[in-house]
């Protein structure tokens, strides 16, 4: 199988919403979310409950997900 990456829209229990999580060929993994309201975390740290895709684990559920179909 050829990829860079690939994507899917799950729920986040901690923020409670939707978000894209994308999990990269080399086993790197980004949350849309995170990225685009990172500002918020560094400005106000106790304001917001996401701690980003590290130690994630709807990110890491997903990359698991995806690493397990690879044949």
């Amino acid at each position: 199988m050829d990829w860079k990456l690939t994507a899917t829209t799950l729920f986040c229990d901690t923020v409670k919403k939707w978000v894209p999580i994308m999990v990269y060929k080399d086993g790197k993994t980004n949350c849309g979310y995170y990225y685009r309201h990172q500002v918020v975390t560094k400005e106000n740290p106790a304001g917001f409950a996401c701690h980003g895709p590290q130690g994630c684990s709807l990110c890491e559920a997903y990359k698991q997900d995806v690493f397990s179909r690879r044949g």
